[in-house]
């Protein structure tokens, strides 16, 4: 079924007892994303329950009237959650209602060891699902659970998927070099042009991915302006993402960079807990939970992905100190078995392999796959657009089970299916 939303839907405010054909094609739009509106005709209590429960699920003000902002997600081209609704029949069970739709009972967000009953209406999403590809695409990875992929290049990008570009200099930029690229008008005209210039050597791309983890406090106006410049450079196809985080300090009076206007001028944030740098849990529920609830301050939840790491971590216990470096899972484990390592357990409940080589100790901890799954019922609880795996070809082969379990994965362009 296809939807085309007309010119006339948005340019005016909509509120209950209006009547129209915008107020038709909010209904069609509605209609799509599962809502019930009866045989409602009008903006009715049907209508307005459903306006403000599309507000709910999204992060906006739940006041039951279609307004500015609004609009301003519906009338996107790639909406970046898709609601989906199962309307339960006689004698039908959760789990099979669950294998039907390839999930598993998470999904549908119910208390634990609730029923089901006929004429329920159960509600579902996709949501995005995009891997960081260094090395390009292994074989056998299930391209049906990608979204599409974050290359450094367009010849790192695969012709199968969406890709965003995200040039992997600037990702090891320090605040020095970024304060550099800020400080005068010309400054961030040559940045701004530099950084779409990746974008215009990768046509088939979808987008620009600016990796700037960490912006000085007396640069947060300045990155707000580059961002503005960006958008300007960019085509109204392009998608345009950022990150945002402990790194990017929020606005105050002495400076530091206004999330609400970054959010209003990108597609996408991306949200990376910092990264362990001593042994330990790779992914931990509780300060990704804080660091996700302090951002949707400001951010829009259908805005944000979650960058979760799903390699494993290699400490090696040296005379110049502890050093980790990324190995894929399968690596990993024939390591462990290789050297007969032992199986020990931290001081955060996590389990890791310990061995000796040489005289040095070596500490291998992987993404146990129940992390990776509260990973993924966090982005369902706060109904988030997705996640982001980092990276492809390093993951525990069960990732791709847990993500089924929670929700589907969304394709681009998904608000016109």
């Amino acid at each position: 079924m296809e939807v085309r939303l007309g010119r006339k839907l948005g340019a005016r405010t909509l509120r209950f007892g209006d009547r129209g054909p915008d107020v038709k094609q909010l209904h069609a739009f509605l209609r799509l994303q599962g809502y019930d509106l009866g045989e409602e005709e009008h903006y009715g209590y049907l209508t307005k329950d459903a306006v403000r429960q599309f507000q709910r699920d999204h992060g906006l003000v739940a006041d039951g009237i279609a307004g500015k902002r609004f609009f301003a997600l519906v009338l996107k081209e790639d909406l970046p959650i898709r609601r989906r609704v199962h309307l339960v029949q006689p004698q039908e069970t959760l789990e099979e209602i669950a294998a039907k739709y390839g999930l598993g009972t998470e999904a549908f967000r119910l208390r634990r060891g609730a029923g089901v009953y006929p004429g329920q209406r159960l509600v579902f999403f996709d949501r995005e699902v995009w891997g960081i590809c260094r090395n390009g695409l292994k074989p056998g990875l299930p391209q049906d659970a990608l979204t599409g992929v974050i290359c450094s290049s367009a010849e790192a990008a695969p012709k199968e998927l969406p890709s965003m570009i995200r040039p992997a200099e600037e990702a090891g930029w320090d605040v020095l070099a970024m304060h550099s690229s800020l400080k005068s008008p010309r400054r961030r005209r040559k940045t701004a042009q530099r950084l779409s210039a990746s974008l215009a050597d990768a046509p088939g791309s979808c987008g620009l991915y600016v990796p700037w983890r960490e912006v000085a406090q007396l640069d947060g106006v300045r990155y707000v302006k580059l961002l503005r410049l960006l958008r300007r450079v960019l085509t109204d196809k392009d998608m345009l993402w950022v990150e945002l985080g402990p790194g990017v300090p929020p606005w105050k009076i002495w400076g530091g960079v206004d999330y609400r206007k970054v959010t209003d001028l990108v597609d996408r944030v991306v949200l990376q807990v910092p990264q362990p740098d001593a042994p330990g849990p790779l992914l931990a529920r509780q300060p990704l939970q804080e660091c996700l609830q302090s951002l949707l301050r400001y951010v829009h939840s259908w805005k944000i992905l979650l960058h979760i790491p799903v390699y494993a971590l290699e400490w090696e216990f040296g005379p110049e100190g502890i050093q980790g470096t990324p190995i894929s899972y399968q690596t990993a484990l024939s390591k462990a078995y290789r050297r007969g390592a032992r199986l020990r357990q931290g001081e955060q409940g996590e389990y890791f392999y310990q061995y000796h080589s040489r005289g040095v100790q070596y500490e291998i901890h992987i993404p146990h796959h129940s992390a990776l799954g509260d990973a993924f019922s966090l982005a369902n609880r706060y109904n988030l657009a997705g996640v982001i795996l980092d990276w492809l070809g390093m993951e525990d082969p069960r990732i791709w089970q847990a993500l089924r379990a929670h929700f589907r994965t969304a394709s681009l362009n998904i608000s016109g299916q």
